[in-house]
């Protein structure tokens, strides 16, 4: 029996033998960034990354190969920014200040300029507040009253890989168990071995897809510089690569579902203040700069983590403590002050850059706390969060609304549902012509989908073809339609269609798992069918693709 598609890959999980739909995310954490941030390539990124406009229904693991199909950040003398689920995810090279101006800022006529130029971004981007305990310590360092050397080393952090390699192919695996040897030999993926040792090489295997041989990366990178496997515990000094690295594992880690691996490396960094956190713990190395060397993607991210392993109200702790300093942050600012609340000197046009920042990210957490609420099924309080959301990007509104209005489907309250639809018709100006026409056309197919129209979501969905016949979300959700319709050989016929047509677009696991579950109800020769896909899988996909979509055993 094939169940009605349900709207949220957040709140349930259905039997596994439906077919999904595919639809638009009500956790729209891709149209989140910091506005100030002109350079949006990692934050683009980091959303095909982490979030995918797809969602999978009864597919939950399922990633998105169709968000982005072609993955990439950049690198820049910045902070990864909280545009991102958790974050983008941007690597920075460790300050070496006169080769850094001359590379970021060529052709500047005034080098001391440029340098102020990049002192304000640091002070921008770095500011966080300190506890008292470690205020106090920075204090002692930054006067030198005593030597870091002198400071307690439980008041340290001191990381280190809880685990050596979690390398493997999963595809590779299926291939020697159904197609043999021969054919899994021809399976060439990039690995840890494969590619620069270096930042360049990270970007190489995280752009191809190939997450587990990029987690892999980091731990050899991490462990030159010393905090490799068994070095937890041990003393160590942290420069803003080691951090970027430390980041970028965890997301991996998470990325591939591996919470409890993530947790245990998180371990160490405890709630991410420690005094050998902060750039005045190194005033040789930094001389002048202040602030935190943690990315504040990576804070979102130890805020998250918890609600992926059964313990939500941690994470709401996590970013309500986030959400007060990032209110007291914007505070200072609008009373004159620099962000750390000292009487620093700031010209209107930065101090506006850094209200436009850090209202950005207090955005961003809010944003976090509506989906662990939408997580816990507290709905009321999800949607009061996702409204305060818009206060912060009201350019977004559109698809804020649209996905509170996917939520009250997914609850069944189709009333409510279609008065948030309507109200994202009226605001669709925001938005470009052909974007504003398709969302509307979307909006208004889900929710013939949550009345049980089939005949009617089809026609919609089908509408959008027309304007966009690459649209992949409304692609799949047509032949879903067809299915439901009784049509199952047209439905086949348009997913199939799909899948030959743009294999490097199509090949979503959410797309797949449907193919695979059609493939079951239309013939006992499914076997062969999904054999054939994960041939294709094979040439197109890396090592983090999830073969339970292929239902193959």
């Amino acid at each position: 029996m094939v169940k009605s598609p349900s709207f949220s890959s957040i709140i349930e999980t259905p039997v596994k033998s439906n077919p999904q739909v595919v639809q638009p995310s009500p956790s729209l954490s891709k149209f989140f960034g910091d506005t100030v941030n002109t350079n949006t390539l990692a934050s683009d990124f980091f959303d095909s990354f982490t979030t995918s406009s797809f969602i999978s229904v009864s597919n939950p693991n399922a990633n998105s190969s169709c968000a982005s199909s072609n993955p990439t950040f950049s690198v820049q003398n910045g902070r990864p920014e909280a545009g991102d689920s958790p974050s983008s995810l941007e690597i920075i090279q460790s300050p070496k200040p006169f080769s850094q101006i001359q590379a970021v800022f060529a052709g500047s006529d005034d080098p001391f300029a440029t340098a102020l130029n990049m002192s304000e971004l640091d002070r921008r981007n770095d500011a966080w507040l300190p506890s008292e305990e470690t205020r106090s310590v920075l204090i002692s360092v930054a006067t030198q009253q005593y030597s870091t050397v002198f400071v307690d080393k439980e008041n340290l952090t001191m990381p280190g890989l809880k685990f050596d390699n979690i390398q493997g192919d999963a595809v590779k695996d299926l291939m020697l168990r159904f197609l043999g040897e021969q054919a899994a030999v021809k399976r060439q993926v990039l690995n840890a071995s494969s590619v620069e040792q270096s930042f360049v090489g990270l970007k190489q295997l995280i752009s191809s897809k190939n997450w587990r041989a990029a987690v892999d990366l980091c731990g050899r990178l991490l462990t030159a510089h010393g905090q490799g496997y068994k070095k937890s515990g041990l003393p160590t000094n942290h420069t803003t690569d080691s951090l970027q690295l430390w980041f970028v594992r965890l997301a991996l880690l998470v990325k591939l579902n591996l919470f409890q691996n993530a947790e245990m490396e998180f371990e160490p960094f405890g709630n991410l203040d420690q005094p050998d956190l902060y750039y005045e713990y190194y005033p040789h190395v930094y001389p002048g700069r202040k602030g935190s060397m943690v990315p504040f993607s990576m804070r979102i991210l130890h805020a998250e983590l918890p609600q992926y392993l059964g313990n939500p109200q941690e994470s709401l702790d996590r970013l309500h403590s986030m959400k007060i300093i990032c209110t007291k942050i914007l505070e200072n600012l609008e009373q004159g002050l620099a962000e750390d609340g000292s009487m620093t000197s700031i010209t209107q046009e930065n101090r506006q850059a850094s209200v436009q920042l850090w209202r950005s990210r207090l955005g961003r957490v809010m944003y976090s706390m509506a989906n662990c609420l939408l997580m816990m099924k507290d709905y009321v309080l999800a949607v009061d969060a996702y409204h305060t959301v818009i206060k912060y990007y009201p350019q977004q509104e559109p698809q804020l609304l649209s996905g509170i209005g996917r939520i009250f489907l997914q609850i069944g309250d189709i009333k409510t549902a279609e008065k948030y639809f309507q109200d994202v018709e009226k605001v669709t100006h925001k938005l470009d012509g052909l974007q504003s026409q398709i969302m509307v056309l979307m909006n208004r197919a889900f929710l013939h989908l949550g009345q049980n129209n089939f005949a009617e979501a089809h026609r919609f969905f089908t509408e959008i073809l027309r304007i966009d016949s690459s649209n992949a979300v409304a692609n799949n959700n047509a032949a879903v339609c067809l299915l439901y319709l009784g049509k199952l050989k047209d439905s086949l016929r348009q997913l199939e269609g799909m899948v030959q047509q743009d294999p490097k677009h199509y090949l979503h696991e959410s797309v797949l798992f449907n193919l695979t579950t059609m493939y079951e109800l239309e013939s006992s020769r499914s076997m062969q069918k999904k054999q054939a896909l994960l041939e294709a899988v094979a040439i197109k996909e890396g090592d983090s693709f999830n073969t339970q979509c292929l239902k193959l055993g």
